[in-house]
């Protein structure tokens, strides 16, 4: 009797709130994405959480695959291998279990990491992942967590690595968004530096990452612009699972949203150039909360602190072509310095007309600003760059009079002072603000010299003076605690504005901007 069905009690299971996937009312994570499903306080708080890797949840994940495939837990007390005592679990999801264990062999306590067997390609992806393990744990750097050992006992693949105890590089970056904080570009570059000085390593020793993503970085402090100490976790460990994309947990051969393409069209052949490709990714998610996906919009769209030559890196990093990324970790980090450091973009073989000068983010103190990482001799660093460029014309006029000879020039050219001037130049004391952190006071006098001092955004005493001829002038700006010198050009617009642009000893643009006289950049002039 079809009716008597719907006296049957009905038991419903709870579903993951993630994936939606069927649960048991005993299951502390989802079998399928690992979403917590019944946290506890003590184990899953998450600042002593400790993160392993694709095993760790990402709140927006979803899983492509929907088969169940429980993987029984062991007990604390239990060993495995005949060799290593469980504690507890510490980790969970769509690759396997993370366990806390004490080794008997080394007495010391590793992270367990039992890989699901139908995650892997058969007996040769086993193999491989085995190979990759014995090769990883040739990896000695303080930025890669060490591999002790990793095997197949009884058909179980796993992999023995050092235990840590920090947080993710996602969960730490999660924090900063739900408190509306950017991270401060010097913070994101330091973590990208730590990064890229750890695949340098493991690159060196023959070993490509492949899925390399927020949650396979642990910090184990908080970054600084001077330290970021972190550990790049899981290498070798996507090569040698199947297939199976997924878009979320990063299962399968890597995570997509930070896959280079080559890993899908020929994973077989992937090199250093794809870890840079999955950097790139990360980079740009740290600096602007996003991903870079369909025509995403440069970092420094959006954060007046990143430097053109920021957005240069990012882009070539994210190049779809391999030959078109910086082509080793070393490299990147050159690259990744000198754009923070100098923040401006190498010169460009046209120069830009009087007319385009604009506010460039970099500004005039983004020169200053290398201090901080104790680059003092720039001077000499610069003509160390400049001499590798080849010779250039002396830069273009920006005033209106310059460049002209004979009745053009008398024309052109301001009329001459009366025996007793009034300083023209009056509206001019006071304040100059560079609209990006710095403000000089500043004083003018009738013939039109000035001078005065502010303060870097780094902290450091600045000198500014020069002259105003008319509408056009020349500065010296100057930082003589670390003995910088940077001579520039500007022009006044008769108003509560003055343009300039700073040289280097070669001639080449270094940075332009925009003086804001006596008033907050964006405000109007002051009456």
């Amino acid at each position: 009797m079809p009716d008597a069905l719907l006296t049957q009690p009905v038991t419903l299971m709870p579903l993951c709130p993630n994936c939606k996937t069927e649960t048991t009312a005993q299951d502390r994570f989802c079998p399928e994405c690992g979403t917590v499903t019944k946290p506890t306080a003590a184990d899953f708080s998450e600042a002593g959480m400790m993160t392993l890797g694709g095993l760790e949840t990402i709140d927006d994940a979803t899983t492509l695959s929907r088969t169940r495939h429980q993987q029984q837990a062991l007990e604390a007390g239990e060993v495995f291998a005949d060799r290593y005592i469980i504690e507890e679990v510490i980790g969970r999801g769509g690759m396997g279990l993370v366990y806390k264990a004490k080794d008997k062999v080394s007495d010391q306590t590793v992270a367990l990491k039992l890989i699901r067997s139908d995650r892997l390609g058969g007996e040769t992806a086993v193999k491989r992942l085995i190979s990759e393990g014995v090769t990883a744990r040739n990896v000695r750097h303080p930025n890669v967590v060490a591999v002790y050992d990793v095997g197949d006992a009884h058909g179980q693949p796993y992999v023995s690595m050092e235990y840590l105890q920090g947080l993710s590089l996602r969960g730490w970056h999660r924090k900063k968004i739900q408190a509306r904080e950017d991270i401060p570009l010097r913070h994101a570059a330091r973590i990208v530096a730590e990064i890229l000085d750890g695949l340098s390593a493991a690159h060196a020793a023959g070993v490509i990452h492949r899925d390399l993503k927020p949650e396979n970085i642990i910090l184990m402090d908080e970054p600084t612009d001077a330290a970021a100490p972190l550990k790049i976790l899981d290498f070798g460990i996507a090569q040698a699972t199947t297939g199976t994309l997924d878009s979320g947990t990063g299962t399968g051969i890597g995570t997509p949203r930070y896959m280079a393409p080559e890993q899908i069209t020929h994973a077989s052949s992937v090199g250093p150039a794809a870890d840079l490709y999955s950097l790139s990714v990360l980079f740009y998610e740290l600096l602007v909360d996003v991903l870079p996906q369909g025509h995403w919009q440069p970092p420094s769209g959006g954060r007046s602190d990143v430097p053109p030559g920021i957005d240069k890196l990012i882009e070539r990093g994210l190049s779809n072509r391999p030959a078109s990324r910086p082509q080793s970790a070393a490299e990147y980090r050159k690259e990744l310095v000198e754009a923070v450091n100098l923040g401006y973009v190498p010169r460009k073989k046209t120069r830009d007309t009087p007319g385009d000068v604009t506010h460039d983010k970099s500004g005039l103190i983004k020169i200053i600003s290398l201090a901080t990482l104790g680059l003092v001799g720039l001077v000499v660093m610069i003509a160390g760059i400049a001499a590798i460029l080849e010779p250039t014309e002396p830069p273009p006029p920006i005033g209106p009079c310059d460049g002209l000879t004979g009745s053009a020039y008398q024309a052109c050219i301001d009329p001459e002072e009366p025996v007793n001037p009034v300083n023209r130049y009056q509206s001019l004391n006071g304040q100059w603000n560079d609209g990006i952190g710095s403000i000089y006071s500043m004083r003018v006098d009738n013939d039109g010299s000035f001078s005065g001092t502010g303060t870097s955004t780094d902290g450091y005493s600045l000198q500014l003076s020069g002259r105003l001829n008319g509408v056009n002038g020349s500065y010296t700006l100057t930082a003589p605690a670390i003995s910088v010198s940077l001579n520039g050009r500007l022009l006044w617009d008769r108003g509560c504005h003055i343009n300039f642009q700073t040289f280097d000893a070669y001639n080449n643009l270094v940075s332009q901007g925009q003086m804001h006289v006596n008033h907050q950049p964006g405000g109007p002039c002051p009456s």
